[in-house]
């Protein structure tokens, strides 16, 4: 099956346990960061992501610049508390 009718099929499952307003709220969401631009802001296949500060899990500052300088860097986002 190919990708986009897998990621068809598991929204599709996803969404059927959700309450409407639910769902609303998060169509809403996607809607609005669509609406905002970010998308062609992103950091695009083969460039150098910005130097940054964020929480980590346990909401201590991580610093990339201090990360990087101790060797190559992996980051990975999830979606935290919603």
């Amino acid at each position: 099956m190919p990708l986009k009718e897998e990621l068809r099929a598991l929204k599709a499952r996803l969404e059927s346990n959700r309450p409407p307003e639910i769902l609303a709220a998060m169509h809403r969401a996607v809607g609005e960061l669509r609406a905002s631009g970010a998308v062609q802001r992103v950091v695009k296949v083969g460039e150098r992501a910005p130097e940054f500060v964020l929480p980590n899990a346990d909401e201590t500052p991580v610093d990339s610049k201090q990360l990087l300088a101790r060797g190559p860097l992996v980051v990975t986002f999830y979606r935290g508390r919603w």
